[in-house]
């Protein structure tokens, strides 16, 4: 007899959907985050921390780049609420989830972990376990941004498997 896999936290269903695999914690400390975010979002002064969500679309020149944000920001800025709405309503429910919904979860966990590493100050090749420090004051957000980025492969896996 085959043994299956023990389950993770996303897990694509026969029919197509996905699970989340989520205790209530888990849930609750996903909504404050996503309050933290949706904060730092509006917020109305320039953040440094939300760089790598608005990325620099012209490095050579700062005239076009500045034109760029000025017509894009708000739409970006929609694009990323809509996905917090939407990541609100996946945490809160224990149904299963469309395509669409865990698609949308994933941007949000993905901009809370690029948020959480431009804090850091993590470089892109940076891995998480090498990086982590006990004695360091922000091993806790270390540890969270190992944990975001761990709970991403889950989804994009449980995406791939729901594709087979």
């Amino acid at each position: 007899m085959r043994r299956r896999q023990p389950s993770g936290p996303v897990e694509a269903t026969p029919d197509g959907l996905y699970v989340l695999n989520l205790g209530d914690d888990e849930r609750k400390s996903f909504n404050h985050f996503l309050d933290e975010l949706e904060a730092l979002l509006n917020n109305k002064v320039d953040d440094g921390r939300l760089r790598r969500l608005f990325p620099t679309a012209y490095h050579n020149d700062a005239t076009h780049d500045a034109e760029y944000q000025r017509l894009m920001r708000s739409e970006l800025l929609q694009s990323k609420q809509t996905a917090i709405d939407i990541s609100r309503r996946v945490i809160a429910s224990h149904e299963a989830l469309t395509e669409g919904d865990l698609l949308q979860f994933m941007q949000t966990i993905n901009a809370l972990r690029l948020v959480l590493g431009t804090l850091l100050d993590v470089a892109e090749n940076d891995e998480a376990q090498e990086i982590v420090n006990d004695d360091d004051p922000n091993s806790y957000q270390i540890q969270l941004y190992a944990y975001l980025g761990w709970f991403l492969e889950w989804i994009v896996d449980a995406l791939q498997e729901g594709h087979n």
